[in-house]
């Protein structure tokens, strides 16, 4: 055999790993540029958005939370890339700066989940609790992560590979997982109760596996943006089953995880801001008639049918659907106090 001596690189970090594991780090790095690449690349498309966000709406709190999480869920893929392809100094430094940028971003994101979800059920005070201890469990499960990670060098490089991580990191991805379904369940309870009209529960959990007026209940859900939380949901699971297939393997999958769950979060929150998704879920749904008429009554004054012969709100042509949306919204962010924004509409809005 050749004298390591002999050999073009024989400190190139990969020489002190075995196979299989360089092949996974090597992989990692990959997968670590590519979606550094791409959270770059819909930053870049989304910058006129952003400039509007900025500059020609009212910035409150809700936006706040919004330019927060790309920018804490940009520093933590910068960082991992960082960490996979560059000589460290100081390897736990680095471990533990992106860890806490990790639970910065899941924060941050969490919150955009649980302002949808609490202007959706608006003004349900159970609802407020539960998903205020839902995000308050997400922070307190994300803080465990920089306290028990562990790094070190490869060999002699100067090369950082994770050694070690808590003993109950999955505790890190299972109450996200809770939190992010319990909002996709929840926003989808209450479409269901505004869109399907039905003698029971019963019957209207039959329409929901497949019955009659599944094709409206699908429009709904398109409509209200739960296809991009069921996104975010699947990202979790498929985080949560990595754990078993390997350190390396869940630290790959575990970026491009969060940066799709970042990615949906904030996409619905500008489609919000932007007047194409009603901040209340329903608003912007049509109903139709399958075995009962659309509860009218369920529905804001406003978007309600003018028209006694109207059998479906969006055919009101005295105030456009769109027109009466960007009203709502409009109102809310000029400061009209809660008494206000309930003459207009009885949901509030993440503007």
């Amino acid at each position: 055999m050749t004298d390591a001596t002999q050999l073009p690189n024989p400190f190139t970090p990969m020489a002190f790993l075995p196979l299989d594991l360089a092949n996974q780090f090597e992989g990692t790095r990959y997968v670590f540029a590519a979606t550094l690449g791409a959270y770059v690349w819909d930053i870049g498309l989304n910058l006129g958005n952003d400039y509007t966000l900025l500059f020609k709406h009212r910035v409150r709190f809700p936006t706040i939370v919004y330019f927060l999480s790309r920018a804490f869920t940009l520093a933590y893929i910068l960082t991992c890339f960082v960490f996979a392809v560059a000589p460290v100094k100081n390897c736990y430094a680095l471990v533990v700066g992106f860890s806490i940028c990790l639970v910065l971003s899941q924060t941050s994101t969490a919150l955009l989940f649980f302002l949808r979800v609490t202007a959706v059920w608006h003004p349900s005070k159970i609802a407020y609790v539960v998903f205020s201890v839902l995000w308050i469990a997400v922070l307190a499960a994300g803080v465990t992560v920089p306290l028990g990670v562990r790094a070190e060098h490869i060999g002699p490089t100067a090369q950082c590979i994770i050694t070690a991580v808590p003993i109950n990191i999955e505790v890190a991805a299972i109450i996200p997982l809770i939190n992010d379904t319990a909002v996709f369940l929840a926003i989808n309870h209450h479409i269901l109760t505004h869109t399907i009209v039905a003698d029971s529960p019963m019957a209207r959990l039959r329409v929901f596996l497949g019955g009659k007026g599944l094709s409206t209940l699908s429009q709904a859900l398109l409509q209200s943006g739960q296809h991009f939380y069921l996104v975010a949901v699947a990202a979790n699971i498929t985080l949560l089953v990595a754990f078993h297939l390997g350190l390396v393997i869940h630290t790959m999958l575990s970026v491009p995880a969060f940066t799709v769950i970042n990615t949906m979060a904030c996409l619905v929150f500008r489609r919000i801001k932007f007047g194409l998704i009603s901040s209340n879920g329903t608003s912007n749904i049509s109903t139709s008639n399958f075995s009962a008429t659309a509860n009218t009554r369920s529905l804001p004054l406003h978007y309600r049918p003018t028209d006694p012969t109207t059998t479906d709100f969006g055919t009101d042509k005295t105030f456009p659907l769109d027109v009466r949306v960007q009203m709502a919204i409009e109102k809310f962010e000029d400061g009209a106090e809660a008494s206000q924004v309930q003459d207009i509409s009885k949901s509030t809005d993440l503007a």
